[in-house]
């Protein structure tokens, strides 16, 4: 069984919450954190400076960066649309650059906004996905960056890929060495889920959010909670990440979250 590094997104907390954070980042010999950059930041604008900024106090602090999230967060793009692709690719090179700053090996993409595909068909949608991953995967290779694709649920308004075996579907289509699958626990609370099925795919995933909301996976653990910890803590994934979504940090429930990710897949 692989010893797990274990990370805590920034989606969890705010600017002001930085020295608890580290603080308890430390003391519970967590690996450190997944970062999006606007909800650190206000705006894309002299990100790259910004990050530069943040980074030496990380590094002082010895907290790594596992994955850059919440990539196209405010950024009025669509894959779909044909006057996009060029400044897509180039808002990529600019997150390349970022996961470069942090030493960060992997990009996380959600963002449904980003992949809303309109009137276009399924099928046709998903031609037009394959192939600009498949184009944008050699530059993810010559960066040695992985891109980590997420499934989200229809619950957060996702209009095209809301269930993991589509997910699966798309990433075995595109076939490529640097783009694989980050796998959010939300999955189980909007869809019924088959662990044969996991368990056949899970070479494809590269990382794993345990997505918390409202402090609840751990306090009232269903039966699929604790049937895929399970899974996750025999599975080949060295990654996983803990994403509490929450209107305010509580101090208490956060440690305590961060003590039963270490309990159940450390």
């Amino acid at each position: 069984m692989n010893k797990k590094k274990l990370f805590v997104s920034n989606l969890c907390w705010k600017k002001e919450n930085l020295k608890f954070i580290v603080k308890t980042i430390k003391h519970e010999r967590i690996s450190g954190i997944d970062f999006a950059p606007l909800n650190y930041f206000k705006s894309w604008k002299n990100v790259l400076h910004n990050c530069k900024t943040l980074n030496k106090f990380l590094n002082k602090e010895n907290i790594k960066v596992n994955a850059i999230q919440g990539v196209f967060y405010k950024k009025n793009l669509n894959i779909f649309k044909n006057k996009d692709e060029k400044k897509i690719t180039k808002h990529f090179l600019e997150i390349i650059k970022i996961c470069k700053i942090f030493k960060a090996k992997k990009i996380i993409l959600g963002s449904s906004n980003f992949r809303d595909p309109g009137q276009i068909s399924s099928s046709d949608a998903d031609e037009i996905f394959v192939k600009y991953f498949k184009n944008l995967n050699k530059l993810l290779k010559k960066n040695k960056i992985y891109l980590c694709l997420e499934t989200i649920p229809k619950k957060y308004n996702e209009n095209y890929i809301s269930k993991f075996s589509h997910m699966v579907r798309l990433v075995k289509k595109i076939n490529s060495s640097n783009i694989k699958i980050n796998f959010d626990t939300s999955i189980f609370h909007f869809e019924p889920y088959n662990f044969n099925f996991l368990s056949k795919n899970i070479r494809y995933i590269k990382n794993i959010q345990v997505s918390q909301p409202g402090f609840k996976y751990f306090e009232y653990p269903t039966f699929k909670n604790r049937s895929f910890l399970k899974s996750i803590k025999k599975s080949s994934t060295k990654s996983i990440s803990l994403e509490i979504i929450s209107k305010k940090i509580d101090e208490n429930k956060f440690l305590m979250s961060l003590k039963n990710l270490k309990k159940h897949v450390g």
